[in-house]
């Protein structure tokens, strides 16, 4: 069951972006001008995005690399069996 909870609030936390984003589509839909709503969502996600790659990034170098094994041919990680 715990499993089963986890993966049903993973979900719901990534959907919230989805909404989030349709509930902006549906503003500057009606919106007399959505030329200034369609620009500030462009730039959100952008800012967004830079900011979930920066923290990757970060994560990334604190995290030491015998914890990451990456298969470089392959392009993943692969288990050590």
């Amino acid at each position: 069951m715990e499993i089963f909870l986890a993966s049903c609030l993973l979900v719901a936390i990534a959907e919230i972006g989805d909404k989030t984003q349709l509930l902006s589509f549906v503003l500057a839909a009606r919106a007399a001008r959505p030329i200034p709503i369609i620009a500030g969502i462009f730039v959100a996600t952008v800012l967004n995005h830079a900011l979930a790659g920066s923290v990757g990034v970060w994560l990334a170098q604190l995290i030491a690399p015998q914890w990451l094994p990456l298969d470089h041919r392959r392009g993943y990680s692969s288990p050590s069996v």
